[in-house]
C-alpha cells in the first residue's frame, strides 16, 4: 500500500514553491536607489563592521533611528548581491510561516492557508516590490516585521521554560531589537504584548520573568527608535506652520480614506468571516480583536509623522492578515461547503497571481538588463576618460516591481540619487537623457 501524502508534506512543498518563485524575483532585482547611498559610510565605501558602526552612529544623530534595519542592510551591502537574494527569499518565506504559525497555534496543518497568505501579500501590499524585493526597503519592512513576529510568537505560544534567567535575558534583548525596528509596526507590537499580558493575568496564568522582561525590552527599544535626534533633524525639512490640531485632523481623515482604499479586500474579507462566525454563534477569538486593534493603532500612530509612505502600510496589512487567518482557520468546521468555497477562491486568485507574476518577472528582468547596460556603458566611458555619463531612464507601473515609485536616475545630475550613484561607480556626474 502506498504511503498517503500528509498535510505537512503538502505544506512543505507549497513553501518550497513560494521560495523558488520569490528567489527568481530576488535574483533579478539589482541594487537601486538608496542601495547606492547606504553603500557608503562616514568615510567612503563601507568595508567592514566598524565602518557600519560609525555610519549608524552618525545616521542616528543626523537622519533617523532605524539602526536595526539599516545595520542589517549595510551588512548585506558588504557582500555580492546574490547573498541578499537568497537571504531575502528566506525572509519572505519566514514571514508567511510566522503569520501561518501564529494563526494556526496548535491546530493541524492547512496547506491552502499558506497559499492564501502569499496571495494576500501579493495582491494587498501597495508596493510589494519596495518592501519584499528592494534591499533597503526589505530590510526596513520585511526583515523588521519578521523580527517583531518572532518576538510576538513567544507570547502567542507561551511555552514554559526551565532556564528562567537565560529566557529572561534573551527576551529582554530580543524585545529591545523588536522595538527598535519600525515605528508604526512597533506600536502595534507593543499593544499586542500588553494585551497578551492582560489576558494572561485575567486568566490567572502565572506570568514568568521573561514575559515582563520582553515587554520592558520592546518599550526600551521603541524609545531608542523614536528618540533618535536624527528623526527631529529630518522632520525640520518638512515645513508646515499649520496648527497641531488641524494637522492631526487632516492626517486622520486622509489616513482613514487610505485605510479603506488600501485594505478594502481585507476589510471585506473580515466582515464576511465575522458574519459567518456570528451566524453560527461562534465566539470571535480575542486574538482577532487584538490584531485588528493593532492594525488600527499602527495606522493612526503615523499622525505624529509628517509623511506616510505607502510602504509604511506593511505592518498594518500584516496584522490584518493575521486577524483574518485566525477567523479563516476553523471556518471550514462550521460547514463543509466553506472548504470548497475557499478552494475555489484561492484557485481563481492563484490563476491571476501566475499571470501577474510572469509580467513582474519580465519587468524586473528588464530592470536588471537596464542596469547591466548602464554599468557596461559607465565602464566603457570611464575607459575613454569621460566621467560625465548620460543613460536612459527606467520606468515601471507595476507595484510588484522594486523600482515602482522609487527615484531612478534623474535629468538633473546634481540631485539624489544621481550623486550617490556617480560616487558609487567612480564618475563625476550621471544623469538621464
Amino acid at each position: 500500500m502506498k504511503n498517503k501524502i500528509t498535510k505537512k508534506q503538502i505544506t512543505i512543498v507549497i513553501f518550497s514553491a513560494i521560495f523558488i518563485f520569490m528567489f527568481v524575483l530576488n535574483f533579478l532585482t539589482p541594487l537601486i536607489a538608496d542601495d547606492f547611498s547606504y553603500s557608503f559610510g562616514a568615510d567612503g565605501r563601507i568595508k567592514n563592521l566598524y565602518d557600519i558602526y560609525n555610519k549608524q552612529v552618525d545616521h542616528y544623530f543626523t537622519w533617523g533611528g532605524r539602526t536595526v534595519a539599516h545595520t542589517i542592510a549595510q551588512i548585506f551591502l558588504l557582500f555580492p548581491k546574490i547573498i541578499f537574494s537568497i537571504a531575502n527569499t528566506f525572509a519572505y518565506v519566514l514571514l508567511i510561516y510566522l503569520i501561518y504559525r501564529i494563526a494556526r497555534g496548535k491546530s493541524e496543518d492547512k496547506p491552502i492557508l499558506v497559499i492564501a497568505i502569499n496571495l494576500l501579500l501579493w495582491f494587498v501590499l501597495p508596493v510589494f516590490g519596495q518592501t519584499c524585493l528592494w534591499l533597503i526597503g526589505s530590510c526596513n519592512y520585511l526583515w523588521t516585521t519578521d523580527i517583531i513576529l518572532i518576538f510576538m510568537l513567544k507570547y502567542m505560544e507561551n511555552k514554559p521554560t526551565k532556564r528562567k534567567i537565560l529566557s529572561m535575558i534573551l527576551m529582554f534583548l530580543l524585545g529591545i531589537i523588536a522595538g527598535w525596528t519600525n515605528e508604526n509596526t512597533a506600536v502595534g507590537a507593543i499593544f499586542i504584548v500588553v494585551a497578551s499580558l492582560f489576558f494572561m493575568k485575567k486568566s490567572e496564568v502565572k506570568l514568568e520573568k521573561w514575559h515582563i522582561s520582553g515587554a520592558v525590552g520592546i518599550v526600551i527599544g521603541f524609545i531608542l527608535l523614536i528618540a533618535a535626534p536624527g528623526n527631529y533633524a529630518r522632520n525640520e525639512l518638512f515645513v508646515d506652520n499649520t496648527s497641531v490640531i488641524v494637522k492631526w485632523i487632516y492626517r486622520a481623515v486622509n489616513y482613514s480614506i487610505s485605510f479603506v482604499d488600501i485594505l478594502k479586500p481585507l476589510i471585506l474579507f473580515t466582515i464576511i468571516l465575522v458574519t459567518i462566525n456570528i451566524y453560527y454563534k461562534k465566539k470571535i477569538e480575542k486574538n482577532v480583536i487584538v490584531y485588528l486593534i493593532a492594525a488600527v493603532l499602527t495606522v493612526y500612530s503615523m499622525l505624529l509623522s509628517p509623511t506616510f509612505p505607502e510602504r509604511a502600510w506593511f505592518g498594518v496589512i500584516i496584522y490584518a492578515i493575521i486577524a483574518d487567518m485566525y477567523l479563516l482557520y476553523n471556518v471550514d468546521k462550521l460547514n463543509k461547503v466553506y472548504t470548497y468555497i475557499i478552494a475555489d477562491v484561492v484557485l481563481v486568485f492563484l490563476t491571476l497571481y501566475c499571470g501577474q507574476y510572469l509580467n513582474t518577472a519580465l519587468g524586473i528582468k528588464e530592470l536588471k538588463s537596464t542596469w547591466n547596460s548602464r554599468i557596461n556603458y559607465i565602464e566603457s566611458e570611464k575607459a575613454n576618460n569621460n566621467f560625465n555619463v548620460k543613460v536612459e531612464r527606467y520606468v515601471t507601473l507595476d507595484k510588484h516591481n522594486p523600482n515602482y515609485k522609487l527615484e531612478d536616475i534623474a535629468a538633473d545630475e546634481g540631485t539624489w540619487p544621481n550623486n550617490d550613484i556617480a560616487k558609487f561607480f567612480g564618475i563625476q556626474e550621471i544623469s538621464s537623457k
